[in-house]
Parts: structure tokens; sequence; C-alpha cells
């Protein structure tokens, strides 16, 4: 239950009452709070050839070759078969055959995976359906290893600003699909994305290097290379990974209204340092640094209008106010594991920080807004919001050694976070000096602990059956204010919360052979409610409106199918769902007040998830990956202008990847061609009525990649054409400037690119 106190003392204005002022700032506080200041992959033990398409073979095995695909998705080392849910893994291999960079170049083709984009590090990532559009909390984890990345809560944007992690020295990428609550805990109501790099080898010395190059077709040119270096300190004992990467990407929107080209080109740049020591043969002790900036100067959206024709042109945009993005990201953990015997002790501390800065163009929606409402005048406004995260996460965790007849772990969570999020919004006059006061600057600092214990027990029934429970208990306090002020905003009282949640696991799993099993899985998962900031009625000291909104909790019901062939020529995954998703957290205006509220109604999804891969011969792999989702509303919805049965916004019903590769393995010149064929169904970007932001027809789109390399001497060099039919598919879109008649902003995908790269492993 949760619960709500505030300062007796704290200013109890919030905003002006002023009519005008009121109506511009839940305007302004409702845009605030909801945005950022806003491959297919094969089943099991398959060869991969190409990535995305074949991202299940471990990184480094030759072409041709079959190998275990090992996955941590139940925080264990296990074949990816094995795993009793859905679950997607795509090689670090697999992804430098697609010269892949960003998130965007291989997202889009995993069956449940969505995502919302405005360029790299403002992202907003959904799994099987499970979002409402804009959001300020995520619902999807994102790790890297073991550690969870960003903030808990929505004051920091963690929805908006998913960690676009550079694609350099990865083992793999796992995407786990469907609540993951008893073990990943707050906000993995979706799944969890998690990135795994490579460990450092304390047997053998070796590296890799990359570079590439490409051109985008009305863009820029784009570059990239990366390089690690694996460095044994004493054989079987120690040993370091050293690595680094640098992405140019360049870009193709241009800005009509600054004469600016290319604005959404983008830098990500970083390095990561690995240290791991084992001083006997039960303690390993791992010691992992990392960093990564993003730097971009300008939004990758292109303006349109309600009937998808671009309204400046194509690949153009409009924005008085440059709409730069900057973000650092650093990283220190430490892993210790101790073998007893019977079992193994994990411990994981970490500390991060991530420092965003948002820029944004609202003129707009703001001009026209104050100028009727206010009588201001004029030319422009601009936005920046400064969200920042302090985070410092401990987990320990206690499990059972190989199989027998009970299989078990335990473990705790701690987290403790500081976030905080500078608003300022800005003007020019219509002479274009600045405006003299700020029309809104405000701080909203918020602090966020949690502690939690959990556990999972299997039982081996028999040697083919096995049930699996899993619980935890999750406690979190919350606290959270506004300062500052401006011309619209003012101060509001501090206000706390706590809140208790618990979540649940069960499943079972039927092992035909051990190439081939049924299972079904029960799973919840939530988000943390937390306190709003709203102001006192100044007669009766008592919130003008909740002072708190409560966790939003999801069920999952799955049944799925795992099977291959032993000589691993034909492969199925196929998983079938359905979701009830209740308490859904909004944006709502309360008594003029812009807060988080929990819908009265919820939603229900429907769904299935299908890759199969066919391996006639040695020399050849056709993959198909077909993902089918069906989200609606089970109730109307005034907040959100929705009507009961509607289908929840930015979801298509019907995604396919389909990809052929040809590679000659049994030579020592190794030639290989593929090509990959995606299809997205249509989709809209909000409700029929929304009240905050018009719907907008994302339609659907075909896209084709064709690919060529060569492989000699330890050396893989590719040519490849993303996009050859330059399709001007749509992503997503935010049509809120549209309520004063600004365009649709709408992100498309990147136009025909053609490029080369070469690697090199040693």
């Amino acid at each position: 239950m949760l619960k709500a106190s505030q300062r007796g003392n704290a200013p109890s204005v919030g905003f002006t009452a002023k009519a005008w002022s009121l109506s511009s700032s839940v305007a302004i506080s409702a845009f605030l709070l909801s945005c950022p200041a806003s491959a297919t992959a094969q089943p099991f033990d398959t060869p991969s050839h190409a990535a995305p398409s074949a991202g299940q073979v471990a990184e480094g095995s030759d072409l041709g070759e079959s190998t275990d695909i090992i996955v941590t998705a139940r925080k264990q080392s296990e074949r990816l078969i094995d795993v009793p849910q859905s679950v997607t893994a795509v090689s670090g291999a697999d992804l430098v055959r697609l010269n892949a960079t960003q998130f965007r170049d291989f997202a889009n083709t995993l069956p449940g995976l969505q995502f919302t984009t405005s360029g790299a590090g403002q992202t907003q990532v959904n799994i099987r359906g499970v979002t409402t559009g804009t959001s300020g909390s995520q619902t999807v984890g994102i790790y890297i290893d073991d550690v969870p990345y960003g903030a808990s809560t929505s004051y920091a944007q963690a929805g908006q600003l998913a960690l676009d992690q550079g694609l350099f020295d990865l083992d793999h990428v796992e995407v786990l699909r469907g609540p993951q609550g008893t073990l990943y805990g707050a906000s993995a109501l979706g799944g969890v994305i998690k990135y795994v790099p490579n460990a450092p080898d304390t047997g053998e010395f070796g590296g890799t290097g990359q570079v590439g190059i490409s051109s985008t077709r009305h863009g820029g040119t784009s570059y990239n290379g990366s390089g690690a270096v694996n460095v044994p300190i004493a054989t079987d004992r120690a040993a370091v990974r050293v690595g680094g990467y640098y992405s140019r990407d360049g870009g193709f929107a241009d800005n009509v209204a600054l004469g600016s080209k290319n604005v959404d080109r983008s830098r990500v740049y970083g390095a990561r340092i690995d240290l791991l020591v084992k001083p006997t043969d039960r303690l390993s002790i791992r010691l992992v640094g990392t960093g990564q900036n993003v730097r971009r100067e300008g939004r990758g959206t292109i303006d349109y209008n309600f009937d998808r024709r671009p309204r400046y042109g194509d690949l153009q945009q409009n924005r008085l106010v440059p709409e730069a993005f900057d973000q650092n990201f650093r990283l220190a953990s430490g892993t210790l594991s101790y073998d007893f015997g019977g079992a193994e002790l994990t411990s994981i501390s970490s500390y991060q920080t991530v420092r965003s800065v948002v820029r944004l163009d609202y003129s707009a929606l703001f001009v026209p807004l104050l100028s009727a409402a206010a009588g201001i005048p004029l030319r422009s406004i601009g936005v920046r919001l400064d969200p920042k995260t302090d985070k410092f996460v401990q987990e320990v965790r206690l499990q059972s050694a190989g199989k027998g007849t009970f299989e078990w772990l335990v473990g705790g969570f701690y987290t403790d976070e500081d976030s905080n999020s500078k608003q300022l919004i800005t003007g020019t006059n219509p002479n274009g000096t600045p405006f003299p006061l700020a029309i809104l600057d405000v701080q909203l600092p918020a602090k966020y602990k949690e502690l939690a214990a959990f556990g999972n027990l299997t039982t081996n029934l028999t040697d083919k059956l096995s049930v699996t429970g899993g619980i935890r208990y999750a406690h979190n306090k919350q606290r959270f204010a506004q300062t500052g002020g401006g011309l619209l905003g003012a101060a509001t009282p501090a206000r706390k919360s706590d809140e208790n949640v618990t979540t649940w696991l069960a499943s079972a799993q039927y092992r035909f052979s051990p190439d081939a099993n049924i299972y079904a899985r029960y799973a919840t998962g939530y988000r943390p409610g937390g306190p709003n900031a709203v102001a006192n009625n100044p007669t009766t000291g008592l919130p003008l409106a909740q002072p708190t909104f409560e966790a939003d909790r999801l069920k999952n019901y799955e049944v799925g199918f795992k099977g291959q062939t032993a000589d691993r020529k034909f492969a199925i995954d196929l998983a079938g769902y359905r979701i009830d998703w209740s308490n859904i957290q909004l944006v709502v205006t309360r008594n003029g007040l812009s807060l988080i509220s929990n819908a009265s109604g919820g939603a229900r999804i429907w769904g299935s998830e299908l890759t199969i891969t066919a391996r006639p011969t040695r020399d050849i792999t056709v993959t198909g990956a077909f993902g089918y989702t069906d989200a609606t509303l089970t109730a109307a919805d005034a907040d959100l202008g929705a009507r009961k049965g509607e289908r929840l916004p930015d979801v298509p019903k019907f995604t396919a990847a389909v990809t052929a590769d040809y590679a000659l393995s049994d030579v020592s010149i190794k030639p290989r061609f593929g090509a990959t064929v995606r299809f997205v169904s249509d989709r809209q970007t909000s409700f029929d009525a929304s009240p905050n932001s018009p719907q907008y027809d994302l339609g659907d789109y075909v896209t084709v990649d064709l690919r060529a390399g060569i492989s000699v001497g330890g050396f893989d060099a590719q040519l490849f054409a993303r996009n050859l039919f330059d399709v001007r598919g749509q992503l997503s879109g935010d049509a809120r400037l549209s309520l004063a008649g600004g365009p649709v902003q709408v992100a498309v995908l990147q136009p025909r690119t053609l490029g080369v790269s070469v690697s090199k492993r040693f």
C-alpha cells in the first residue's frame, strides 16, 4: 500500500492562480512529464552467417560450426534451448557482420521488440506491446551484465532515454520477453535487454579490430572504428581486457529554418577496462570500468502533415531552436564469486552516473499558446532538460551448483538513487533578442531507495519434467519536490511515499529430448509508484490533487515450444502469451495540475512469436522471425482519450524478418552473400481522442538489406546496403505540436546506406 507524507512548511503556491498562467503551466507540465523534455535471430544452436539473422552462435565460431548458445537470462549459465521462457540472443560476431553501431541497427528485426526514437540516446523501448505511448518511466529493464541501467522512476525521464550502448566487443545481447519481476525487479514489465560484454581470458593473448565507412543517400558520411585487446597477466589466474570505440553517424535530416544540413549527425564513443583475477580455483574477482558519451547536433525527426506527406520537403524539418543532445554515462562495478562446492556466492556492487542534456524547439506549440492565453508575443521558445542520475546498486545471491533434484537461488538487492531534472524554458522576442524572463525554471530533485529479497526453486520431478517457483518482495521509499519558478512555475511541497510490492513466477517444463521441450510460464512485473509534486490549497493546506500514484502491475501467461533436429538442420522457437496490465500509470491533469495517476481500467495483450531456421546444406541458412501482438484497452479512459478495445499506440500487429545467407566454409577464401527482408505493419502514435497528442498513422513498411563479404587469413571484409530501395518507413511520431497547428515530428528509417567494413581477430 502506498503512503504519502509532506513537509508542513513547504511553499504552497505551486503555480500562479491566474487563468492564463495556469493553463500555460498545465500544457508545459504535461509536456515535460511525458517526454524527455520529449535481427532476426536463429533459435538455439545454429551457426552464424550474417547478422542479425543468425544471432545464436557464440562469438568467434567459424562459419559452419554449431555450438551451444549460452545465456544468463536466469542469472546462471545455461543453454538457450533449456530456458523455459522466450529469449533471443544476438551474438557480438553477428553485430559486427551487420555493421550495427546503434540499437536501431538490429532492434527492428527481433519479434516482440518495438521502439520509438528521435536519435541516438533518445529512445523508448517496449516489448510485447507494453506501452501507452510516451512514458516517463521505463517498462523494459536494461542491463550491462548484471547491472541495471538508469533511474527506476519517471523523474529523470528514464523511459525516454534508454541506453544506446555502443555495440563493440560484446559477447552477445539477450532479449528476455515478458515480465522479469522476480529476478530483475522493478521496471521489467515487458522484459529485459541485457548487454553482455566479452570477459577477460586468462589463458590466451588476443584481440579484435574493426573499421567501417558508409554513405547515406541525401545525407552525410558515417564511419566507425573499435578495438579491444586481451592480455593475460598470470596464466589461468589474471587477465585484463581493454577496448574502445568511436562511431560517427553522418545524419540525413535538414533544418530549413536555420539552413543546416544533416542536423541529426551524431557521435557515440566510449571505452571499457575489465580486470579478472582468480586467486584460487574457487574465488573470482572482476572489476569493470566503462564510460560512454553521446553527442548529437539535432533530432532525427522529419516534419509531416497528417496526410503522411512531408510538410517542408523530403527529409526536412523546421526548427527555430537547435535541438542538440548530449549524454555522459559512467559505470564502475565489481563482481565477486566464490564456489563453496555445493553452492556459489555472487556479489555485484556498482555505481553509475548518467548526465543528459536535451534541447528542444517547441516554438510551434508554446508561441501561439502564450500569445493567445497570456498576450506575450514571442518568436521562438526553447526547452532545455538536464536529467541526471547517481545510482548505487548492491546485489548478493547464493545459488546451488550442478544439477540435482532441487536447484535453488536466493538473493538480496539494494539500490540508492539520487536524480534531478532541471527544466528550463526560455524565449526570444520577435526581434530575436532574448525574452528577459525564464518562462519556466524549475528543478525536480528526487530520491529513491529500494530493498528487496528474492528466490527461485526448481524441482526436477523426473529427468524430463521440472517445475519452478519464484518470489520477490520489494520495499521502496521515495521523496520528490519541485523547486524554482520562472514566469509560470513555482515551488511545491516536498512529498514522500513508501510502497511494498510482491512479484511471482511459476513455470513447468517437459523435455522430450535434449533438443526439444515444451514449457508453460506465469510471471508478474511492476513499475514503482511514487509521489507527485502538487500544490496545496492555500485555504485548507491540503493537496489540490492526488499526492501519490501507485505501482502498475502486469501478469503474463505463456506457453512455448523449443526444438531442433539432432543434426541441427532445422530449429523452431514458438511462444504464445496473454498479458493483463492493470493500474497503468498515466500523465493526467487534475484541478489544473499535471501529474501521474493510475488508469481505472487496464489493457490486455494477446500475442505470439515464432522463429524458424532451416539449414538444408552446410553453406545455406534461412531464418524467419515473426511476431503478432494484439494490444488493446479493456476499458475506455478519458485521460487517454481512448475507447474500450482501442489498440495501444506504437505497437504493430505483425512484424516479420526473413534472412537468407550463403557462405562457403570448406575453402581458405570464404565468400558469403546474404539478404534480409523486414516488414512492420501499421501503428498509431496515440489514441483516437487523445487530449495531448492527436493520433497519427505511421503506416507499414517493407525494407530490404543486402550484404556480401569475404573471410581470409583472419580478416573479414564486407560490403553492405541498408534500406536498398530507400523506403521512408516511419518508426515513430510526435504529434503534440499539431495542437497549435504545428507538424507531426516523425522518425524515419535511415535512407539507403552503402558501406564497407573490415575486421580482424588476432
